[in-house]
């Protein structure tokens, strides 16, 4: 939106125009022989510019007018809040409120994308600018954390893109040491449960199993064989030893678990957050010259067990 003041002078032809315009926009080039004016304004003020031929002089500054006006003055009189004109140069003037002056986004059209905007969209990180890279790292997406630690190389290091690549391999290399030892303790809880969980089957139902573990660690009287003719027969007689263990482990894991509930609402993973953290300051160690922060979101997202594959 913009407000036009325009006035007639006693010593040219034509119309002198005065631009009045809000904070957000900037007086735009024109094409009526008056040449190009620019000009940042105050966040709650705008100006009036007198274009005279090329030049131009600031002529007044008042509020923004936040209502549509249109009115004329009598001939010869100033235009109210302004006072640095001269009267014998006013012969006429006038206030237009245009509020039509918005540009539309040419990259749309209809609300949908033209097809020179569609070809210009950026397929990979790499193809991306710092913002939306940053962006992207902030919610732990591990191909924007790796960028960014592919462009804070190549501006400490004053080299390019392929050869910032190559830096980081070694980092990425140096983050995985020791990934093996500090995912043990989930390899062991991810192995015994499994475990656990098929061995639980065949040491119930099946007879052979249980007879064996019957006489290697429980010593019971079994029943006579007419009375294990059946699968659901031999789970009868073996459920009198193996009801107390499977029945303590259950309630054990289902504390557990509800303990593990509780610790997420806190937002508390000790031993996940602890390997974290001290693989990321082991790395910012190794290499120091590089901004901690980007290589600390890059090692974190890495995952334990295999590395994440990159995209490009």
């Amino acid at each position: 939106m913009s407000l036009v003041f325009i006035a007639r002078s006693k010593f040219r032809v034509g119309l002198t125009p005065f631009q009045l315009l809000p904070s957000n926009l900037a007086i735009p080039e024109s094409n009526n022989g008056y040449g190009s004016h620019r000009r940042n304004l105050d966040a709650n003020q705008t100006r009036l510019f007198l274009l005279s031929g090329k030049s131009e002089r600031q002529v007044g500054v008042r509020s923004a007018i936040s209502r549509p006006i249109h009115y004329v003055s009598k001939i010869g009189s100033y235009p109210k809040g302004f006072h640095g004109i001269k009267k014998r140069q006013l012969i006429k003037y006038r206030f237009q409120y245009e509020t039509n002056s918005v540009v539309p986004d040419s990259r749309f059209c209809d609300g949908k994308p033209t097809l020179e905007y569609a070809e210009t969209m950026s397929k990979t990180f790499a193809s991306m600018t710092n913002e939306q890279v940053m962006a992207f790292a902030m919610l732990d997406v591990p191909e924007a954390c790796r960028e960014c630690v592919i462009r804070d190389i190549m501006a400490v290091d004053k080299i390019n893109y392929d050869e910032a690549l190559e830096v980081f391999a070694k980092i990425a290399k140096a983050n995985r040491e020791d990934m093996l030892v500090k995912s043990f303790p989930f390899r062991i809880g991810f192995g015994l449960s499994f475990t656990g969980a098929f061995l639980s089957i065949p040491l119930v139902f099946h007879e052979t199993t249980v007879a064996w573990f019957n006489q290697n660690y429980v010593l019971a009287e079994l029943p006579p064989a007419t009375d294990l003719e059946t699968w659901l027969e031999v789970g009868t007689a073996s459920w009198g030893w193996m009801e107390p263990v499977l029945g303590t482990v259950s309630f054990f894991l289902l504390c557990m678990q509800f303990a593990r509930a509780q610790l997420k609402n806190l937002g508390i993973r000790p031993y996940f957050n602890w390997q974290r953290e001290h693989r990321a300051r082991n790395l910012c160690k190794k290499f120091p010259q590089y901004d901690p922060d980007l290589l600390s979101m890059y090692s974190k997202c890495d995952r334990l067990a295999v590395p994440h594959i990159m995209s490009d």
